[in-house]
């Protein structure tokens, strides 16, 4: 990349680090464990930055039953602290940006992983761990710290989860979706969709 495109790069990385786990307990690494049963203290809530509110199991019409909190209150933070991630061999050192990781909700099924689906955005539920998703936005091998924004990338998608409006389904997607609409009206939307390639690969070799 030449300088221009890496600078523009870095800037659209910056859009897509959309999310912070545990962000009123900040500073603590973030630990894997084997299934939603482990150790409670390694369950972690996921606020985004973009819509200000955390993500959560929520039922849905169309699409999978994940949406938004109607707020972000202390109470509801610990609330929906039901997210966990899963290690390949259940591995349960703090998580280092750029390892392989699993991502899972407290109920059955629990894991989220990578599926074409006819309405929303192409996610679906499974009951073993999908080693899908990477942490992203810190320099590679680093702990990932709670309270810090970071992209949640996923490996077979090679995209990056983010806030995303929809007319059917859960409001979240993918940069390389065709069914913007009318939300590249908005500058930086039109950044992330132009450039959104170029700041995954910029993501990925930090």
């Amino acid at each position: 990349m030449t300088q221009m495109t890496t600078s523009r790069a870095a800037e659209v990385a910056g859009y897509l680090k959309q999310w912070m786990f545990d962000p009123n307990h900040p500073h603590h690494p973030l630990r894997a464990k084997p299934n939603f049963d482990g150790p409670a203290d390694r369950n972690t809530n996921m606020k985004n930055s973009h819509e200000r509110k955390f993500l959560q199991w929520e039922k849905q019409t169309f699409g999978i039953n994940l949406g938004w909190t109607d707020n972000a209150t202390p109470a509801t933070a610990v609330k929906v602290s039901r997210w966990f991630f899963t290690r390949p061999a259940n591995d349960s050192s703090p998580i280092r940006y750029g390892q392989s990781i699993a991502l899972g909700y407290g109920i059955s099924p629990s894991y989220i992983y990578y599926t074409d689906r006819t309405f929303g955005i192409n996610l679906d539920w499974s009951k073993t761990p999908r080693f899908d998703w990477k942490l992203l936005g810190g320099k590679i091998g680093q702990e990932v710290r709670s309270g810090d924004w970071l992209a949640l990338y996923n490996q077979t998608a090679r995209d990056c989860l983010i806030s995303f409006d929809r007319t059917a389904g859960g409001d979240i997607g993918w940069p390389s979706s065709k069914t913007w609409g009318g939300q590249i009206e908005d500058a930086v939307m039109q950044a992330i969709k132009d450039h959104w390639q170029e700041a995954v690969t910029y993501l990925l070799t930090l």
